[in-house]
């Protein structure tokens, strides 16, 4: 019911009787379910092989209604019985023929059909190898006038029980001899008969006649490429995209549970230390690197998973736009409308679970203002983090025909991701050289810039600098000039114990742990960056979703 209500919303047109009312568009919609013999399957899912749904047979009949739906004047087919059975054949011929007898017009073509099924049909248009029409026509009261026309070719006459369709197939192959014009045998050319009979000459004729007659105001025209406006177009599709994805719990519920699994797994490692006052170098480093790998493992869950359901959407939009139903800008809107309210739901479940198991606002100095504000800003992050994971799955498979394509595509991305954040190779390692570059063009730098800085920008506790540290000298060195842009005349590492070590607070020591890179001043720069990120994807989305066309399923 919703697929033939989503057809008819998007293609009837605007004048037609059952868009007055609402009413009328659910009479108009169950229209079609009766006319298709669908009411038992009215409010069934459609489905597909792996989750069950509609059998084939129905799936032929719900898309012959969808098309049916926006009222057409003729409708075209490409083998609408092949691949069933005798019975289910037969029961879409019914519904076909039924159509006709409203007075639209079926074109379809089809290939070895029963005797029952080739009576049903009121017109053949017959072509031979290479595309050469060899018979059109009425074929007549059990195909009477197709019969007739063949044996007077001198074809072998059909047996009585004998199928219509089958004979005619089997007499084009037959060798048969005429007299040529200079009175020597040669060998029948159907299509030279065809174009050379009486009936070629009528049909014609008949042809010119309509041409030179036709009536100007029997002319089919159209005010606007679409029947409704961009406005209900979008909400539409918005609101149908919403619905698919919330029907899909291998795609949504997969990925909340799994981000709250890997939370909880990830910020579990840190349950003995978490309340710690001190920490060691180690330790904190361990810290980074878990925030390091969190959001690259739910960005790849993220990207992994988009590909297999935006390639089903994908295609979906190109029957529809091809169908006059859509344009790229309502399944562009739609795509963001939809994935986005995931993704907030997936990175708040994973920070309200990683961020109190782990520790990180565990800073005894910090107001639970404080706190709270941190852990908005850490989940902003994430989320950014998410979406262009996830958004860019959306674009690569957009951009490339397969999706096997497109995983070697996301693939390089997360490579680039992975090396260039700022973890495995540090900021100060890149800067002054060739790969600033790609630190610089990397989205993933400005998300764990974002998750460090607000996890640990106020977090005064102690680590524990050893001498034997490659921070120990830049930490103690006098007028040292932390991440708040304080100067510390005799550096921001208290040293203890004859020059043994020293303690650093925390927020100092990520400070000096990125080459002082990462500082709380970037928040609001790298907010502006990943926005622009993302805005850029989507365009560059949107623009694939127009100019390029691959052929769907």
């Amino acid at each position: 019911r919703e697929t033939i209500r989503f057809s008819a919303e998007l293609r009837l047109d605007r004048t037609h009787p059952a868009r007055e009312t609402p009413e009328g568009m659910s009479q108009h919609v169950n229209e079609m379910i009766t006319m298709f013999e669908l009411q038992n399957q009215a409010d069934v899912l459609v489905g597909n092989e792996e989750e069950g749904g509609l059998t084939f047979e129905q799936k032929k009949r719900l898309s012959i209604a969808v098309e049916l739906a926006a009222s057409p004047s003729v409708l075209f087919l490409d083998e609408p019985t092949s691949g069933l059975d005798s019975r289910a054949a037969l029961l879409v011929m019914n519904c076909l023929r039924k159509i006709t007898d409203t007075g639209r017009t079926i074109v379809a073509t089809i290939h070895q059909p029963s005797s029952q099924v080739f009576d049903m049909f009121d017109d053949l248009l017959l072509l031979k190898k290479g595309g050469e029409v060899v018979f059109y026509g009425e074929t007549g009261v059990c195909s009477s006038n197709l019969i007739s026309y063949f044996e007077e070719l001198g074809v072998t006459p059909m047996n009585t029980g004998e199928n219509p369709a089958t004979w005619m197939l089997n007499v084009l192959g037959e060798r048969i001899s005429v007299k040529g014009q200079n009175g020597e045998d040669d060998e029948l050319n159907f299509a030279t008969a065809w174009s050379q009979s009486s009936n070629c000459a009528d049909l014609a004729n008949h042809l010119t006649e309509i041409t030179e007659t036709r009536d100007e105001e029997m002319e089919i025209k159209f005010d606007s490429e679409f029947p409704v406006g961009w406005f209900k177009r979008d909400n539409l599709m918005g609101n149908r995209l919403v619905q698919i994805y919330w029907r899909s719990p291998a795609y949504n519920l997969a990925r909340m549970a799994l981000s709250v699994l890997i939370a909880l797994l990830l910020g579990s490692m840190f349950i003995p230390i978490r309340t710690n006052l001190e920490f060691t170098e180690a330790q904190i480093t361990s810290v980074l690197a878990t925030i390091f790998i969190s959001f690259i493992i739910i960005g790849v869950l993220s990207i992994v998973s988009v590909l297999p359901v935006m390639l089903n959407v994908r295609d979906m939009f190109y029957r529809h736009k091809s169908a006059g139903m859509l344009n790229y800008w309502s399944l562009g809107r739609a795509l963001g409308t939809a994935e986005h309210r995931f993704i907030l739901i997936a990175s708040f479940l994973f920070c309200i679970m990683f961020i109190p198991v782990s520790g990180l606002a565990r800073n005894p100095e910090a107001t639970l203002r404080t706190r709270v504000f941190s852990a908005f800003v850490y989940w902003g992050f994430f989320t950014f983090n998410s979406a262009i994971y996830s958004y860019i799955g959306q674009l690569f498979m957009c951009l490339v025909r397969g999706q096997g394509t497109a995983m070697v595509l996301a693939s390089v991305f997360i490579g680039i991701n992975n090396f260039f954040s700022g973890f495995i190779v540090r900021p100060q390692q890149m800067i002054g050289n060739f790969w600033v570059i790609t630190y610089i063009i990397n989205p993933g730098h400005y998300v764990y810039e974002g998750l460090v800085t607000s996890a640990f920008w106020n977090d005064t506790r102690a680590v524990i600098v050893t001498n034997a540290s490659q921070y120990f000298d830049e930490l103690t060195s006098p007028d040292y000039v932390g991440g708040n842009d304080i100067v510390y005349e005799n550096g921001v590492c208290n040293i203890i114990d004859d020059d043994s070590y020293c303690e650093v607070p925390v927020n100092e020591f990520v400070y000096a742990f990125f080459g002082q890179q990462y500082g709380r001043r970037n928040v609001g720069r790298n907010v502006i960056i990943l926005a622009c990120i993302l805005v850029a994807i989507r365009i560059c989305t949107f623009l694939a979703l127009r100019n390029l066309t691959y052929s769907g399923k």
